[in-house]
């Protein structure tokens, strides 16, 4: 692993990983670099952060946090979730964050899902495509299962318990079954299901946002 300090970090990894990304650090209206956090104590932080990823109108829709690259990426979590936590006091949602040390990257929806793993920033687009998707889920339970797709009522059991276990907070579920009984209807049913919930994106760098 290189050893090098932060600034080299975000020159030589971060900075070229976000532009391209589509995040141009000339413009300085979607990209701001050490922003303070208003109202938010100093220490031990100086209440900056790294970057400011903003809308178009000027709101932020995401912070990254940098650390060197011999430092574990997801150290700076605690100061992330403080500093999104304060832009939601101006605006109205939470931004998203991402905490990298320009090799590894984590995405964390603070208070809404754990951190994970990805394979790098996410676009404009792909954040504005997934801030809908926040704000216009609904909760998979009420969504009921279409019949033209699968109709056995152990399939409607696997779809129902594997929706349970992604409405607590998990991101991977194991159906297991056995040869005919109907496993890819099964999980066409199950995929249906969570696109009429808007839980789903539908994006040409899918692999990338969802990192399931």
């Amino acid at each position: 692993m290189r050893r090098i300090n932060e600034a080299r970090t975000r020159k030589e990894l971060i900075d070229p990983a976000l532009e391209k990304a589509g995040w141009h650090l000339h413009d300085h209206s979607r990209v701001g670099i050490e922003i303070p956090v208003d109202g938010y104590d100093a220490a031990p932080w100086n209440g900056v952060t790294d970057y400011c990823l903003y809308r178009p109108n000027g709101e932020v829709i995401a912070v990254v946090e940098a650390k060197r690259t011999t430092h574990d990426s997801r150290l700076p979590q605690q100061q992330a979730e403080h500093y999104v936590t304060e832009i939601a006091r101006k605006q109205s949602f939470t931004p998203f964050a991402f905490l990298t040390n320009g090799i590894d990257t984590y995405f964390l929806e603070a208070g809404l899902a754990p951190k994970r793993l990805v394979y790098g920033f996410f676009s404009p687009d792909d954040l504005e495509r997934l801030l809908w998707l926040r704000q216009n889920q609904k909760p998979l339970a009420s969504i009921p299962i279409d019949n033209t797709i699968t109709d056995r009522a152990y399939q409607h059991e696997a779809i129902r318990r594997v929706s349970e276990a992604f409405a607590s907070g998990k991101r991977k579920a194991l159906i297991v079954m056995a040869t005919g009984t109907g496993k890819t209807r099964t999980t066409m049913a199950l995929i249906d299901i969570f696109m009429r919930a808007n839980q789903a994106a539908t994006s040409s760098s899918w692999r990338t946002v969802m990192s399931w």
